[in-house]
């Protein structure tokens, strides 16, 4: 029987202790029996390996000494890694046990270079962790670049991909620029590249609290979505030709949560510029009910002076 390929299971962390257990105990108790588990320490200002004694031997450390941004952290913890596949989880997630059992065999097809799965939510309500389902429906699968560049609906830790997927040019991996868009640039270029799969259950746990750097800060979220547009013609030059619907979405989404900002910080007249800019590039009705939630506070301001 031929022996299972080597899974890379990467966890990025700085100073994350109060969940990083938690998620080593899910990755060490996967039912798939070939992995290795990267721990990657972005310079964290505490003892990690401290806080996670019960695991030093079933884990693989190693340490910056200076802080990255996410995007080199993710990349630095690939450069140690020996797997045929890579996939990654946060400090503060949860992989269920046979979330590589129930994804590697889809790699069996060579045209594969990523698989994702559905995931849930854990929200705390009431001092206890709800789990919410992500997706309610089966999501796309194939070659989904079209549908991706829409919205990034591909949970991070239920993503696995082909190490041979990657650029021979570490350039090309994650955005070492970026803090908030790493994955979703990485997942337009494989998917522009490769059919993906997906497997319609619940593998993986993304966990929402006060310190998901993502939820604090989201404005700068679609900030880099903006800024990953060159990245994007580089590998596809007629982006705006050929995916032109898909395009004034993307960009109607990215310029009215800029839009949503510059109101909540009263900066009232860059938010009017860019509400203009995504009625511009989208009038479908989800949008349009948005951009009147958040303009009309601001228009019956000035109609009552």
């Amino acid at each position: 029987m031929p022996k299972e390929p080597l899974v890379s299971i990467i966890i990025n962390t700085h100073n994350d202790t109060k969940y990083l257990n938690e998620a080593i105990k899910s990755a060490v108790s996967q039912t798939y029996s070939n992995t290795e588990i990267i721990l990657f320490d972005n310079s964290s200002n505490v003892d990690i390996r401290a806080s996670i004694d019960n695991y030093l031997e079933e884990i693989k450390y190693f340490r910056s000494e200076k802080f990255l941004t996410l995007g080199a952290a993710r990349n630095s913890a690939i450069t140690h890694t020996n797997g045929e596949f890579i996939t990654f989880l946060d400090a503060d997630d949860i992989f269920l046990e046979d979330k590589l059992v129930r994804q590697i065999p889809y790699f069996i097809d060579k045209d594969v270079g990523l698989v994702y799965s559905n995931a849930y939510h854990m929200s705390n309500k009431n001092s206890k962790w709800i789990d919410e389902k992500l997706h309610t429906e089966h999501m796309p699968e194939g070659k989904i670049f079209s549908e991706l560049l829409k919205k990034n609906f591909i949970p991070f830790n239920t993503a696995i991909i082909r190490k041979s997927c990657l650029s021979h040019d570490r350039l090309y991996w994650f955005n070492e620029n970026f803090n908030f868009c790493t994955d979703y640039e990485l997942f337009l270029r494989i998917t522009h590249d490769f059919k993906v799969c997906y497997v319609n259950e619940v593998l993986g746990k993304w966990r929402i609290h006060g310190g998901n750097y993502t939820l604090k800060k989201p404005y700068l979220a679609s900030a880099e979505r903006y800024l990953m547009i060159p990245r994007v013609l580089e590998f596809e030059p007629e982006l705006f030709d050929k995916h032109k619907k898909e395009m004034d979405i993307y960009l109607s989404e990215v310029f009215l949560d800029m839009g949503r900002y510059f109101m909540h910080i009263n900066r009232r007249s860059k938010a009017i510029i860019c509400v203009i800019i995504s009625i511009i590039n989208s009038f479908n009705g989800k949008n349009i009910k948005i951009l009147f939630h958040y303009l009309f506070p601001f228009i019956n301001r000035i109609r009552l002076r």
